[in-house]
């Protein structure tokens, strides 16, 4: 008998959760300046969050917001 139960919302629950609190910090890339993320919100409906990225010394940028859609699909 096959399993009826629909992980994807599981996953992607899941997923968002992960990216809500992997993306956050600071980045060190090995070259180019560092940046900053924060977290903004966990949208409402599960699939998206928002960040706010700036980039720091030696040249400061203003912060900018970004969406990330996560969509997850069964294969």
């Amino acid at each position: 008998m096959a399993d009826t139960y629909d992980l994807t919302a599981d996953v992607q629950g899941f997923a968002l959760d992960t990216l809500a609190e992997w993306l956050p910090g600071y980045t060190y890339p090995e070259s180019g300046p560092q940046q900053k993320c924060i977290l903004v919100a966990v949208g409402d409906d599960g699939r998206s969050i928002d960040i706010r990225v700036e980039t720091l010394d030696p040249f400061p940028s203003d912060p900018q917001d970004f969406r990330i859609w996560l969509e997850v699909e069964a294969l």
